[in-house]
């Protein structure tokens, strides 16, 4: 496999993912305009910058998302009619009902439709457990908690911190070394990608395909370990993928010097 398909195919399993790097990619996003989508067309009409500045932002947060550039809209988590201009039609009997898949209690589920191995692995975790024991009333992380829900993003590892210090704190003591913990993994996860990213660039995957299968293979673990939000775990796999790319490069690096 080439060093082109092994990036491809890792920053995708990257990209669906609680940590994933930001990349500086330019993202093509869908205007109203192109939509065949009641949803957007209507969400996306500029007149609502005035009268439903609520409405309007959730469209532009829509139009700027990794959603929009895959084809994903309001009906596909929400629910609706997309296919229907009328607007009572289109909102079904009880437009309630179109904020239930995304409620605190069920988001999970709702992004696992498409997320489905990070949905998997998120529910063998304690957090999870406590999600369906204590619902909104002990406000466990779910996707949404470190993601945000229309333009997702990847918490850095200042936000991540304070995410996990709402309950992980001195005052709770439920182990108030976890955020600090997160945080640093966060960054050890971008020490990964940069790494990552120069050894392609010096042609270390095309030329080693052993080496480019290791990689990907243990990347792909990592992605299914993180949802699980166990840390140890995380810790021993960031771990050993740094120590892979750390002897890839210094191999690298003697072969400039015999070379020269």
């Amino acid at each position: 496999m080439g060093s082109k398909s092994i990036f491809q195919s890792t920053f995708l399993f990257i990209a669906s993912i609680a940590f994933f790097f930001a990349t500086g990619v330019a993202v093509n996003t869908v205007s109203s305009e192109d939509a065949s989508n009641s949803c957007i067309e209507c969400h996306g009409d500029s007149s609502f910058r005035v009268t439903e500045k609520k409405l309007y932002k959730y469209f532009r947060d829509w139009e700027l998302s990794i959603h929009a550039q895959e084809g994903v809209t309001c009906c596909d988590c929400h629910g609706g009619d997309p296919n229907s201009s009328d607007k009572g039609k289109a909102h079904g009997k009880d437009i309630k009902q179109l904020m239930t898949p995304v409620e605190y209690e069920r988001i999970s589920i709702t992004c696992g439709k498409c997320h489905k191995n990070n949905a998997e692995n998120y529910k063998k975790s304690k957090h999870y457990k406590i999600l369906l024991e204590e619902g909104r009333s002990y406000a466990t992380p779910t996707c949404v908690t470190c993601h945000g829900s229309i333009n997702t993003s990847i918490p850095k590892s200042d936000s991540i911190a304070g995410i996990c210090a709402h309950c992980h704190n001195t005052v709770t003591e439920n182990h108030p070394e976890n955020p600090e913990i997160a945080s640093y993994l966060v960054e050890r996860l971008s020490f990964i990608d940069s790494n990552f990213r120069y050894l392609i660039s010096k042609g270390v995957l095309e030329k080693n395909p052993d080496f480019s299968k290791t990689i990907n293979k243990e990347l792909s673990e990592l992605a299914q370990i993180w949802h699980t939000l166990e840390l140890d775990r995380i810790e021993e796999k960031t771990l050993q993928i740094r120590t892979l790319m750390m002897k890839k490069r210094k191999e690298l690096t003697q072969e400039r010097k015999e070379s020269d």
